[in-house]
Order: C-alpha cells, then structure tokens, then sequence
C-alpha cells in the first residue's frame, strides 16, 4: 500500500478551478469507491476504487479526457489508465444526471514479479471497459461539483508461473520465449461499482 501513496496524492492534487466551466476549459474530475463482484471462487468480493479524470469542455454537455487510477482484486492491484467521454444532461441546473464511458487498460505496473526456487510468478494486466450513470451537484458558489455514480466495468487481467531456461535447455514452440514451462490463467472481472467524486 505504501507504494500507492504518492501515486494518490497525484491524482488528487489540481488547481481549483470552477465546476461550470466555459468551452475548451480544463476539467478534473476526482472520484472514490468500491469494486463489487464475485471471485473466482463464487465468493462475494469488495474492493477499492479510486479514479482521476483529466480532460476538456467540448460543449455545455460533454467532456472528453484521459483517465488513470487504482483498483484492487483478489491478487491483483491495477493502474487502469484510458481515454474517457462524460455527458451532462442539464448543465445549467443545480442537479443533473450524467453519463459516462471509459475504455483502457489495467496495467499490473505496481505488482514485481517473485521468484523462488527458479520459479517465477507475475501478474499481467488487459483492456477495460466501464459505462457508467450518476449524479451530479453543483456547490452553492458554483466552483465545484459532487457526484455519486453507479456503473459496470470489465477488467481482463492474466496471472502467469513460469520456469525460465537455463543451461542448454531447447526453447518450446508455443511458450512464451526465455521459459521450458508457463502456466497462463485468464481473469475477467466483471464488477458492479459505486463512486462519489467531486469535480474541481
């Protein structure tokens, strides 16, 4: 956990700007929650969530930008990172429902791969997808916004065990190369989730 620290303190940190913004300006969207699903295993699982969505105004209504964050699972901790799109229904208005989409991919970036007894094991990320619907609040002095949103989103991610070659070991077709041996397991973790946010 140690090594999210810093990377959180990132994404939150920004200028505050106003939550209604004119056309072209910068918007950074900061959001918090949890990952409901259910494990390989059939278990229940509840895992945490956070995401930063930088971006512009298109028009009153939209928004597109990039987005980077940090979800957990079962042996996994993922940086997903992506383009994103965010609709506003009644830009105007001091409520206002909103939709969004994000796609990308789950980087397995703060996981090392171990090895023991020549036996090494790592995790690999892969694409995601994420619709999602929500709430939104404009501040009584307009210069920030709140949000609570419900979404899916669908993670691809592998986990791998493999042997390396040493010595004069011939190289197997079909294997990753620089391995006599590799176990690949493919994870897709559908999660329903929860986020508040707010809007600077």
């Amino acid at each position: 956990m140690k090594r999210f620290i810093p990377f959180i303190l990132f994404l939150f940190s920004s200028q505050i700007s106003f939550a209604q913004k004119e056309i072209g300006a910068y918007i950074h969207h900061a959001e918090i929650g949890t990952l409901l699903g259910t494990s390989s295993q059939g278990s229940k699982r509840i895992n945490f969530s956070l995401q930063s969505f930088h971006g512009i105004q298109l028009d009153p209504y939209n928004q597109i930008g990039f987005f980077v964050g940090v979800d957990t699972y079962p042996d996994f901790n993922l940086m997903p990172i992506g383009f994103g799109w965010r609709n506003i229904l009644f830009p105007d208005k001091k409520y206002s429902f909103y939709t969004s989409i994000d796609l990308g991919y789950g980087s397995a970036w703060f996981q090392k791969k171990e090895r023991e007894n020549n036996v090494e094991t790592w995790n690999e990320g892969g694409w995601m997808v994420s619709p999602a619907i929500g709430l939104r609040k404009n501040s009584k002095n307009g210069k920030l916004g709140y949000t609570c949103a419900v979404g899916f989103k669908k993670q691809y991610a592998n986990s791998f065990v493999g042997v390396p070659i040493t010595g004069t070991v011939t190289p197997v077709e079909g294997i990753r190369p620089g391995y006599e041996s590799l176990f690949e397991e493919n994870n897709i973790f559908n999660s329903l989730f929860m986020r508040m946010g707010i809007i600077f």
